[in-house]
């Protein structure tokens, strides 16, 4: 476990609101910007941190400093600051790339990071890249960190993170046609979450077996789940998945 530090977070929004429950956990002093003001107080009560409104004091006071202001305003916001050779930052702000952020950070180096809400249950399964060893411990309080090789992945990889979302739509959409058919709404919303985290473990965890075997075993011939897929498959339903994520990757988001 990495030592003791001080971590300044620029920007307190609704993606810092999930990850500050589970990184109060690592043995760090945590420091909160005003930017964010409701969210940066409520936290502060809740776990005791404290919040500044200069964002040169948290850097000036911060080993490592977390940039979470939205994109479009992440190199106004770091490049008005004056930082240290000795500090990270550690930018959660997406679509940023090194190459435009890193010239207005000098001398501090930069490491980049993709998590999601679920950091607040543990469950985020956040990219990192460059490695580095405090930023992997800290973001390990928030789930499984997964270590990319080199940025030219980061921008596809990021893309897996809109897909967590859009399976939060795909489970709303079977909750309601179960509680449709009858089902209780809450007991629906259970079952087809509970079912999509269970598939999601299977694939995990089984990894001596390609994922198009696990799909196999589930849909044989003359099964529910095969009838289904089949259903499924004739409509191309899976090929929208890939336009989007292709979408995304192309940047043509904004």
């Amino acid at each position: 476990m990495s030592a003791a530090q001080t971590v300044g977070i620029i920007g307190v929004g609704h993606l810092i609101r999930h990850m500050v429950p589970a990184m109060v956990r690592a043995p760090h002093r945590f420091i909160l910007s005003e930017r964010g003001r409701e969210t940066s107080a409520r936290l502060a009560e809740q776990y005791d941190l404290e919040v500044v409104s200069d964002n040169q004091e948290i850097v000036d006071n911060s080993d490592i400093v977390v940039l979470a202001v939205r994109p479009y305003d992440a190199l106004e916001v770091a490049g008005s600051l004056r930082w240290r050779e000795d500090q990270t930052v550690l930018s959660l702000c997406a679509g940023t790339v090194s190459s435009e952020l890193v010239p207005v950070i000098e001398p501090a180096r930069m490491v980049m990071a993709m998590p999601v809400v679920a950091a607040q249950y543990g469950e985020s399964p956040t990219l990192l890249y460059p490695d580095d060893l405090a930023c992997r411990t800290l973001l390990e309080t928030c789930g499984p960190v997964v270590v990319l090789d080199s940025e030219d992945q980061f921008a596809p990889a990021s893309v897996i993170a809109c897909y967590y979302g859009w399976v939060h739509e795909l489970i709303a959409q079977m909750s309601d046609w179960a509680a449709q058919q009858g089902v209780e709404p809450a007991v629906a919303r259970q079952l087809v979450a509970q079912m999509t985290r269970a598939a999601a473990t299977s694939a995990r965890e089984r990894i001596e077996t390609p994922l198009d075997g696990l799909v196999a075993e589930l849909a044989t011939p003359r099964s529910f789940t095969g009838a289904g897929l089949d259903v499924l498959n004739e409509a191309n339903a899976f090929e929208p998945w890939h336009r989007a994520a292709q979408h995304l990757a192309d940047g043509r988001a904004s």
